[in-house]
């Protein structure tokens, strides 16, 4: 009789492989699906210092596109947990755009990006009728969607939950993971 060790190790092993080969992907947190998944909208932005940033310059990376506002109290209250992932995975090929939504020429924006300890890339739409192709009317901020290596809005969620920000980097990861 053979050695039931080499047998147990076996299908030991052979469970292993079946399940490595057969499990399903790993699943995108709930999305609000504020817009259908598929191509991104246009979005450039013109920062502070008149810098000119395209999404389209993005392909090939995962980006968050944040739509916020320095007198909106929830974009503040996300606004520290966005930061802390573009730090911990902007060496991944992961871009955050945040896109400001004022009611003026964004002058206060400067100063909200010093004192949060902003260090992504934001700015405001331009042109600003853009933000219509990515907000349905009456959409609350701060409004997050990310958009895949490819170009193509996979994830959107209206609003802030300090309970669920977590998604957020669980989404980012899987995406991070996909072939560009």
């Amino acid at each position: 009789m053979k050695n039931p060790l080499i047998i147990i190790g076996a299908l030991l092993g052979a469970f292993v492989l079946f399940v490595l080969f057969f499990s399903p992907p790993p699943s995108m947190p709930d999305s609000q699906h504020i817009r259908p998944e598929g191509p991104a909208p246009m979005m450039r932005i013109t920062t502070p210092e008149g810098k000119s940033v395209s999404l389209a310059d993005q392909k090939g990376k995962v980006v968050l596109v944040k739509f916020w506002a320095t007198w909106c109290g929830p974009c503040a209250m996300s606004t520290p947990s966005v930061e802390a992932l573009y730090k911990r995975r902007k060496d991944q090929g992961f871009e955050v755009i945040g896109v400001a939504l004022e009611h003026d020429d964004g002058r206060a924006i400067p100063e909200y990006v010093r004192g949060m300890g902003v260090t992504y890339t934001v700015g405001m739409a331009d042109p600003p009728e853009s933000v219509g192709e990515w907000l349905p009317p009456n959409t609350g901020i701060p409004t997050t969607f990310l958009v895949d290596k490819k170009g193509r809005i996979r994830w959107s969620r209206s609003g802030f939950d300090p309970s669920r920000e977590h998604e957020i980097e669980e989404a980012v990861d899987i995406l991070l993971k996909e072939a560009g």
